[in-house]
């Protein structure tokens, strides 16, 4: 008891909740004080709403609704040092685009006006729809000055409960539904990821015999944490409410319900087989617990055992190379690990007809297991120029970096031959849709607007919000994958290069990577940091708004390279001349956000390194278009590798390459004479 007495006091000495009635019935507001610690110390624990932190937090909380609706989550970040502020909100699974935007907004207009001293502050948002407690929430949103949960937010829970009673039976009832949604939830088998619901009758003879619930967790944390969230909020769930029939656990990272009634959208409970809608009766539980538990481990151990033998692979810690050409080192990473045989069988061994694409490391394949899952097979070329090398690259990044815009690894074949086993994409790559005229007619200006954002934010987690900090150096659209919704997965890390949190930028001896997305200072003098990224990324929206590749001339006026195209526009006021003929006249798609991705494509292309946007600031640049229009972003230069004519020219032609002088010899046509690896 004096455990549970100190316990609320630390938390009402932490921080503020409040039920506000003007934004929604139960709408909870936690505005943390200075008594809960940050991961990231700041000059003062409270804000202001004049200082630069607080202004960041304005501008990502007007981002976000656009952000987070269409796919129901959002993370954003803006600012540098302790001005850097952080914000993530996402909706109830079962929301709409169209409600969900909507939710968001009044959200962040609450925890704007409530929270504006604070440095970390969240809140549950609940439009009063529900009528009564437990209240339904409908989003969640928050703020803070670091991407980490505090201490504090690991342990905040807020509970509710309905007033109806159920029996000992119920409350093992409860236990069976919420863990299997759990598990269904960090497993990565449900849409939208990290959301389940789910039904289980407990008690047949009862008019309200049925369970429901809901669990959900914040889509940036990872399994590990969701799991933990979830099985916290279990816990707690019975102790507070235990002889209530339903409630409601909130959290930063999760959200967990259950009712006697459905409140959610039944169209989203995913698994409605005997699994999820058990019924068990008062009389027949004995009997069901005495038959289905042995039987229950008897098939599982079984199933177990003929899975191993059958699949022939297994998970384990494997030795993977740090320095040397050998496999004899000491870097340990977890993966699945697959024998030779079984994909060799998965892609009718290695069958042209299964062929994806090949590239310098070799041959990928497209394979399917024994369980039905689709793979694909990245096989290592004994002829191969790039070798083991890139393949030990790619093995010990892509295994630590988890993001929904970068290209799952899923296991490896290190034994008779080198195979990397990834997600199967059937899209194909962005550069296939592009080249196409047939397939591009596919890529509406939504499906465009969310590949570009897509990739940002993959970028974001690469150069930011990663625990490595990966510059690709090889970004391309050959090398964005489209999933069967068209969203982007960045792949193909036999090239990035990891740097130490606190390293910007790298030279190297011998630039890698491909003519026509090479940042200038990285192709002509090796100088490569998160920048030579974002001028690759530059080069990708500028294609992908247009229609044209790069590196060819075709489809351009007077054969002018894309980017002289554009800025050649773009200076007339005629940028809109550029866009993509598949997409329709004007009118048939936003005017105001193609013209904003122009305008950020042509900053990430400037010559300047320094001039280019960061991450971040796309991000939030593709999100708040209005941010042009109310002169807050830098205007666009002339672009690097600039033809054409110019006004700093004397009236001829121009070749802009760098400002900065080089030693390297030039050849006769003023190209230069560079070493490029083929991809």
């Amino acid at each position: 008891m004096a455990e549970a007495l100190l316990f609320l006091a630390m938390v009402a000495s932490l921080s503020t909740v409040v039920i506000s009635q003007d934004i929604g019935r139960f709408t909870w507001v936690d505005c943390q004080s200075s008594a809960a610690p940050s991961p990231s110390p700041s000059p003062s624990s409270f804000s202001s709403t004049n200082s630069t932190f607080w202004s960041n937090v304005v501008a990502l909380l007007d981002a976000l609704p656009s952000a987070a609706a269409g796919k129901g989550f959002a993370s954003l970040s803006h600012g540098n040092g302790t001005d850097r502020a952080f914000v993530r909100g996402f909706c109830r699974g079962d929301t709409t685009p169209a409600k969900c935007a909507t939710y968001l907004r009044n959200a962040a207009l609450g925890i704007r006006s409530r929270c504006n001293s604070s440095r970390r502050a969240g809140i549950w948002y609940d439009d009063g729809s529900g009528g009564g407690v437990p209240a339904p929430m409908f989003c969640f949103v928050s703020y803070a000055d670091s991407n980490a949960s505090t201490a504090y937010e690991d342990a905040f829970r807020q509970l509710y409960q309905n007033r109806a009673k159920f029996s000992d039976i119920g409350a093992w009832a409860y236990f069976t539904l919420i863990s299997g949604l759990a598990a269904r939830t960090i497993n990565g088998s449900t849409s939208p990821p990290m959301f389940a619901t789910g039904e289980l009758v407990y008690d047949p003879n009862a008019r309200n015999g049925t369970m429901y619930g809901l669990v959900q967790c914040m889509r940036d944390r990872t399994t590990a944490e969701c799991d933990r969230c979830l099985r916290d909020s279990m816990q707690q769930l019975p102790r507070c409410c235990y002889g209530h029939r339903g409630g409601l656990v909130l959290a930063y990272n999760c959200y967990l319900r259950m009712e006697v009634y459905p409140f959610y959208d039944l169209a989203f409970d995913a698994a409605p087989s005997s699994s999820n809608r058990q019924k068990m009766g008062k009389k027949g539980i004995g009997v069901i617990l005495a038959v289905a538990l042995p039987i229950g481990v008897v098939l599982g151990v079984v199933a177990i055992i003929l899975v191993v033998k059958y699949k022939r692979k297994s998970k384990q810690k494997m030795t993977l190379p740090d320095n040397s050409d050998t496999e004899d080192d000491i870097s340990y990473i977890e993966l699945d690990q697959f024998n030779l045989s079984m994909l060799a069988a998965a892609t009718n061994n290695f069958a042209k007809d299964n062929k994806l694409g090949e590239g310098g490391f070799g041959e990928v394949f497209k394979g399917i297991l024994p369980d039905g899952e689709v793979i694909a097979v990245k096989r290592l070329s004994k002829h191969s120029s790039q070798g083991f090398h890139e393949l030990k690259n790619e093995l010990v990044l892509v295994a630590k970096l988890k993001h929904r815009n970068l290209v799952q690894l899923m296991g490896v074949c290190l034994k008779e031959e080198k195979l990397l086993v990834y997600e199967y994409m059937p899209n194909r790559s962005l550069d296939t849709i592009l080249i196409d005229p047939v397939k591009r007619q596919q890529l509406d200006w939504s499906k465009r607007i969310m590949i570009i954002c897509g990739i940002a934010r993959g970028l974001l987690y690469l150069h930011e919000e990663s625990r490595l900090k990966v510059i690709h150096r090889d970004l391309k659209p050959s090398n964005v994958l489209l999933d069967a919704d068209m969203n982007p997965k960045i792949s193909d890390f036999g090239l990035a290069r990891a740097f130490v949190r606190d390293q910007s930028r790298d030279v190297t001896i011998r630039p890698v990577g491909t003519l026509g997305y090479m940042s200038p200072e990285y192709a002509y003098f090796g100088h490569v940091s998160n920048k030579s990224d974002m001028f690759s990324f530059g080069v990708i929206i500028l294609e992908t708004v247009t229609g044209r590749r790069s590196n060819s001339m075709s489809g351009c006026p007077d054969s002018m390279p894309l980017l002289s195209y554009v800025w050649a526009k773009w200076k007339t006021g005629s940028a809109t001349d550029v866009v993509d003929a598949s997409l329709g006249s004007h009118g048939q798609y936003p005017e105001d956000e193609v013209l904003n991705c122009i305008e950020v494509g042509l900053l990430c292309v400037q010559e300047n390194p320094d001039n280019r946007p960061d991450a971040s600031t796309v991000v939030l640049m593709l999100n708040n278009p209005t941010t042009a229009s109310n002169g807050g972003r830098r205007v666009p230069s002339r672009p690097a590798f600039f033809f054409g004519s110019d006004n700093s020219t004397a009236g001829g032609t121009s070749l802009v390459v760098s400002e900065q002088t080089s030693t390297a010899p030039i050849s006769k046509n003023v190209v230069t004479i560079s070493e490029f690896q083929p991809r």
